[in-house]
């Protein structure tokens, strides 16, 4: 079996993207895993953080760590030409901001999205890492332990490609219904309101997007605004093409630390939902980096 590939999980110390500051690896040679390891990294954003509560690590872990080119480098030499599998494409868009903030060429790797494999194989009600590992049957492992989340997104892979019966990883994605990447087809459509897709009516309840009414301001790296309004959706979530006194949640897109800062300009609709917040209305305004990670609740 020629399943060879690198699976790949980035932790981050804040809401910043870029603020990456563990990765795990787990090396997949001939459809069997032959290593993994991790190590933390010094932020490229500094020691700011405000995520330790999820994985535990804090700026004295990361101190002395290497730096992000660093791990560009080691992450290289380990892929050797493999592509990179993550579980979601969190990952990618922690690589892509961490190669901005840097200012570093990145290296020539390619990147794979195994829950877009997971969703299309498994037709379950959440497709958060644990629960798939659980359906599977694999191993318990400490979940936001980067060597463990990596060495979790090698074994779901291999577990799709003997039941898909793919013996590559591009036979795998080939298996994805098809998408088109062109500037035009990825530009955002504006629908009207009985255009917007409608709240699944097979959707978890406990999934944590359920019942909620959900508005999109600015571009996501991740996904076209179509495809993440059909998302939520698809999680049971009314889209919204506007934030309006319902709204529960809105995903801010083009996200930059700066953004929130006094005085900076805003768009209207992020304006509109701080107003209501602050007259009580229970809206939420989440970055991209947030809205993945519910999305993979």
């Amino acid at each position: 079996m020629s399943l060879n590939f690198v699976a790949i999980d980035f932790e981050t110390a804040n809401f910043d993207r870029g603020s990456v500051c563990a990765v795990g690896l787990t090396k997949v040679v001939d459809g069997l895993v032959v290593s993994t390891q991790s190590w933390f990294v010094y932020p490229p954003t500094g020691l700011d953080f405000t995520n330790t509560y999820l994985h535990g690590i804090a700026a004295g872990h990361v101190a002395e760590a290497p730096s992000w080119q660093e791990t560009l480098e080691r992450m290289a030499r380990v892929a050797d030409g493999d592509p990179l599998v993550a579980y979601s494409p969190f990952d990618k868009g922690v690589y892509n901001a961490a190669n901005r903030l840097s200012d570093i060429p990145p290296p020539d790797l390619t990147f794979f999205d195994a829950l877009a494999v997971v969703r299309h194989h498994c037709q379950l009600p959440s497709h958060r890492l644990p629960l798939v590992v659980e359906h599977f049957g694999l191993p318990d492992f400490n979940h936001h332990e980067a060597g463990a989340d990596s060495l979790a997104c090698a074994l779901i892979t291999l577990r799709v490609a003997e039941e898909r019966g793919c013996e590559t990883v591009e036979a795998l994605w080939a298996t994805l219904p098809t998408r088109s990447s062109s500037p035009a087809n990825r530009s955002r459509v504006y629908k009207k309101k009985a255009d917007l897709p409608q709240p699944s009516l097979v959707a978890d309840p406990d999934h944590p997007l359920f019942g909620e009414i959900v508005c999109f301001s600015g571009d996501l790296d991740s996904y076209t605004r179509s495809e993440a309004q059909e998302l939520v959706a698809s999680f049971g979530a009314t889209v919204s093409g506007s934030v309006t006194k319902k709204t529960t949640l809105v995903v801010m897109g083009g996200f930059d630390p700066a953004t929130l800062r006094p005085g900076a300009t805003l768009s209207t609709k992020i304006q509109k939902a701080q107003v209501l917040a602050g007259g009580g209305q229970p809206v939420e305004i989440v970055t991209e980096q947030t809205f993945l990670e519910i999305l993979a609740h």
